[in-house]
């Protein structure tokens, strides 16, 4: 058995009890039926009729749960539903009844399915038909049953204990065929042919659908998802409201058929048999589904958790939970554990690193959440069992530490370490979780809420990847540009600044190398030149030698042997007899030889550099003897001569200052114009995403929408990159805008006025170009003008301008402080705008409640991760609960796995909570798990009213004020 066995197999106990949805087909016919092997295109498709293959066929076919309804027969349905019964195989046995209503419908035949529970006798089916009709043995299966009333047959089924499904109602033997009501003389059948004005078509369709709740039917076939809209409805019947679902035709005349997936019906039970399926027909908004609702990949999912304390120190002692992939609600009175549990989610997948995103002025969450898991999580490991997207299980485990944020170790099911570091960082165990009041929190910061919208948008997410790799490159290239600018500061240092005195050597070796003297020195002038040359690439070869050098000096046992000293004396004697050392001490010694080779051709290049610079050495003093022979005695002309070489000398080296100075300006504008390049891409790329944003928008409304009620509409404010706030706060905090340049920069909001006129690279390419119409102009905001002058934008680039040219050393300089601040102000990041509206009105600008409101659809949209919310219902009042918030819940929970705690009955009830986990808390501070069971079953519903509904007496006392002045049966 391996580490986690054990769990893993308590959990999938758990697990059995948890409603989920399975495939159901409640419409097959077998070799019983007269046209048994007619495909659906209507042509012969199997011509064996063999029984046993039919059976074979069922055993295989993977669904859930199957009905068996020949025509007119029930004998071969109820033998296979006895005899698969006992392979754990679900086929309700039952019959397609071939029925003529009584007058006014007579003259026309429609199909009921009726369906009975497993093993049912064949014997019980039979009493639903009457008299008239022929033993089984003697039908064809084209009989029929004539004047009878609808209403009064399905309530003969029921009565039988079965159910009556309206069998395949959109084609001519179903129930609708275009269908009117004509004055006071009842319901009647038009021909199909018949052309009705379109008033008359909706008069039609509400009284037909008006007519199917009086006739009872349990559930209604349609042919596809299209067909479901028309069908889905509540209306007020007999003093009741009441829905009935709509169910995919399969209609199957042959076994091969049934492995169409897309005509299986997805319906919630917590176990395949006719008893949950009658539960699940009467609630089909939550319990039907078909194809197209169910995720076609695997969502993530978190299959359960453990929860162990040592020494009884945490607030569980042990704690072991299943979760359904669907919702899960936990219940209990306060004080029970529902957000501790939570919060050990939290800390599990390393959610505590987060906190600081909800902090808020004036709130207290994070100390909250801090505190709550340090009183309940003490000395405990949590361990959560994690469903990946691709279906491997893994085991997320940590030691609750309240000072280590993230203490995180990932298993596999043999206990296996994986090499991850964060699961979060990894993207294959994703998560959503709000703990208190958090999501009310979102509505506070609209750049949270645009990454959640965001998350709506196929394929954002590279281009905002790709955003996030531009913005690091810039970072990465200005760092070479300060690098650059400060080798150029330092080459202007040397030698005393003697390179500012450049233009003044230059001066007075021109005045001193009169044609006359010139004529001396150049043989001298022509070998110190080529000196020049050998020079730099003497340089070049020593600089490549001494990295080489650097190389070399490295020690792979570098800090190895300090670090052993002060380990076990254990470890040491094994460090000191390890063979490994041995291996790596040879092959470091390798590694230094290899190193030595290249160093030895350098030392040789440099050798032979030197050998022809001595040689030139030779030469210019030997043409400064041949110079001084020529002058002789003439003291003027070696005054002269002597004046000129001094002259020259400091030139030169005024000279080498310059050359290296301009080699290496040279570098500095190619890291720069790369800098340029990357902030041109990311403009460009932040308007491609502004463009895609915009586009979505309207589609990302009607979204938001779908759940809101009559007196709530949700609409997104979107203005492309106008969320400029950080531009502001950084253009006003670093020193570009001063009160020598531009006045009383604050009181006149200058770097409010520049933001809304410039992006910051379009601001710092202003000031890098010395270019002052970019932040030049007026703009329209709330019927003001807001305006930057052209006046105080001249002043503002000629005090930022960054570049000047050195006249003393006649080369270009930059200074490196001005430069520095433009370039980070050109990384601020800015980005579109975007808020969401509640009737109009920014969310930031609500109330809690209607704050929350707002986000509940945004969170549970966005994508398919677990989500965890603790009391969704806070700050919502009871009306948002049960016409907003459980409507979500049941219409996503399907698509991704929603787990809750709650302390609101309609959340685990019309949510249809699929697993509720029952805490209840303990003397000493402690809590434990009561019960776990989906809301299908009796002992959850007890829980639920004694927890939530204040015991069965109160809610009968509730119920009897409630009735008077509600419409209810």
């Amino acid at each position: 058995m391996s580490t986690f066995d054990g769990l893993i197999m308590t959990l999938e106990s758990m697990r059995k009890d948890v409603a989920r949805f399975l495939n159901v087909v409640l419409h097959l016919h077998s070799p019983e039926s007269y046209d048994y092997g007619r495909g659906f295109d209507g042509t012969v498709k199997v011509k064996d009729k063999d029984e046993n293959t039919f059976r074979a066929g069922i055993e295989n076919c993977g669904l859930s749960m199957v009905a068996v309804t020949d025509h007119m027969k029930s004998n071969l349905a109820c033998s296979l539903s006895k005899s698969l019964a006992s392979k754990g195989i679900c086929l309700l046995p039952g019959m397609e009844i071939n029925l003529r209503p009584s007058a006014p419908l007579n003259s026309f035949r429609v199909h009921i399915l009726a369906i009975f529970p497993e093993c049912y006798a064949h014997e019980q089916i039979t009493r639903i038909l009457p008299p008239s009709v022929p033993a089984e043995c003697s039908r064809s299966g084209k009989e029929q049953i004539t004047n009878v009333d609808l209403a009064s047959f399905v309530d003969t089924v029921h009565k039988h204990g079965g159910l009556c499904i309206a069998a395949h109602i959109d084609t001519d033997s179903g129930i609708r065929k275009t269908f009117r009501q004509l004055g006071q003389d009842g319901i009647l059948f038009c021909a199909l042919n018949e052309v009705l004005p379109i008033e008359q078509q909706r008069k039609i369709s509400e009284e037909f659908k008006e007519w199917l709740f009086l006739a009872g039917f349990d559930a209604i076939e349609v042919a596809s998802d299209r067909d479901r809209p028309h069908y889905r409805w509540i209306s007020n019947v007999q003093g009741r409201q009441v829905s009935i679902p709509a169910i995919l035709r399969n209609d199957s005349h042959c076994i091969e058929d049934l492995g169409d997936k897309t005509l299986h019906t997805h319906i919630k039970m917590a176990k395949a048999c006719f008893e949950d399926l009658q539960r699940a027909l009467q609630f089909p908004d939550t319990r039907v589904r078909f194809p197209i609702d169910v995720p076609s990949t695997p969502t993530p999912s978190i299959v359960g958790l453990e929860i162990v304390s040592a020494e009884g120190k945490g607030f569980f002692t042990t704690l072991q939970i299943a979760f359904s992939d669907n919702l899960s609600c936990f219940i209990g009175p306060r004080g029970s554990g529902k957000s501790a549990i939570i919060e050990s989610i939290r800390y599990a997948f390393g959610l505590n690193r987060m906190l600081g995103q909800i902090e808020q002025s004036g709130t207290d969450l994070v100390k909250k959440v801090r505190s709550l898991q340090e009183a309940t999580l003490a000395g405990s490991v949590i361990r959560i069992v994690y469903r990946r997207t691709d279906n491997e299980i893994n085991i997320l485990e940590a030691t609750f530490d309240p000072k280590q944020d993230y203490a995180t170790r990932v298993y596999d099911l043999t206990g296996n370490t994986l090499e991850i570091s964060d699961v979060q960082a990894t993207g294959r165990y994703p998560i959503r979780l709000f703990g208190w009041s958090e999501i009310e929190t979102l509505g506070r910061e609209p750049q949270r809420q645009r990454d959640l919208l965001d998350r709506l948008i196929p394929d954002l997410k590279s281009m905002l990847d790709k955003r996030t790799e531009l913005r690091s490159k810039m970072a990465e290239k200005r760092r070479e540009v300060e690098s650059s600018t400060s080798r150029l500061t330092g080459i202007l240092a040397k030698n005393s600044s003697e390179i500012r005195r450049y233009r003044e050597y230059k001066a007075d070796f021109e005045r001193l190398n009169t044609p006359e003297i010139d004529g001396l020195f150049v043989q001298i002038d022509a070998a110190k030149e080529k000196q020049t040359i050998l020079g730099k690439l003497r340089g070049n070869a020593v600089h490549w030698l001494e990295e080489l050098e650097q190389v070399g000096t490295r020690n792979i046992f570098d800090g190895v042997e300090d670090m052993v000293k002060e380990l076990s004396e254990a470890t040491r004697a094994w460090w000191g007899t390890i063979d490994l050392r041995t291996t790596i001490l040879g092959q470091q010694t390798e590694a230094e030889d290899e190193v030595k080779k290249p160093r030895g051709i350098l030392g040789a290049v440099i050798q032979k550099l030197d050998q022809s610079m001595k040689a030139l050495d030779e030469e210019v003093h030997k043409r400064e003897m041949e110079v001084r022979e020529k002058i002789g005695q003439e003291v003027t002309k070696q005054v002269a001569a002597d004046l000129r070489r001094t002259a020259d000398e400091r030139l030169q080296r005024a000279s080498q200052l310059r050359r290296e100075y301009n080699d290496e300006w040279i570098v500095f504008n190619q890291c720069l114009n790369q800098w340029r390049d990357l902030a041109q891409e990311l403009v460009k790329l932040q308007s491609n995403i502004g463009q895609v944003r915009q586009k979505q928008k309207d589609k990302i409304e009607s979204t938001l929408n779908q759940y809101s009620t009559q007196d709530m509409t949700i609409s997104i404010l979107f203005g492309p990159g106008q969320d400029r706030a950080k531009f502001v706060d950084h253009l006003g905090e670093t020193g570009i805008l001063t009160r020598e340049a531009v006045g009383n920069y604050r009181a006149s909001r200058l770097a409010w006025r520049i933001s809304l006129l410039c992006t910051p690279i379009e601001t710092a390419k202003s000031l890098l170009g010395n270019d002052a119409s970019r932040i030049t102009g007026r703009v329209k905001i709330a019927d003001t003008d807001v305006e930057v002058d052209a006046k105080t934008a001249s002043a503002l680039v000629s005090s930022a301008h960054p570049f000047r040219h050195d006249e003393e050393a006649d080369v270009p300089s930059v200074d490196s402080d001005k430069l520095e601040r433009i370039l980070r102000l050109g990384e601020v990041e800015w980005d579109d705008f975007e808020s969401i509206l509640l009737n109009g009105k920014p969310v930031d600008t609500l109330s809690p409640g209607q704050r929350s409101s707002a986000m509940l659809p945004l969170i549970a949209l966005v994508e398919d991760a677990p989500l965890i919310i603790d009391q969704p219902e806070d700050n919502l009042d009871n009306r948002l609960v049960g016409k907003m918030l459980v409507d979500v819940l049941a219409s996503l929970k399907e698509k991704r796995q929603i787990i809750v705690a709650t302390h609101n009955p309609n959340i685990v009830v019309s949510g249809d909570s699929e697993q509720v986990i029952v805490l209840d808390a303990l003397s000493g501070n402690k809590g434990t798990c009561k019960f776990v069971g989906s809301i299908d079953k009796p002992e959850i519903v007890s829980w639920v009213i004694d927890i939530m509904e204040g015991g069965k007496e109160a809610f009968r006392v509730r119920s009897k004020r409630y009735r008077p002045h509600l419409n209810v049966g």
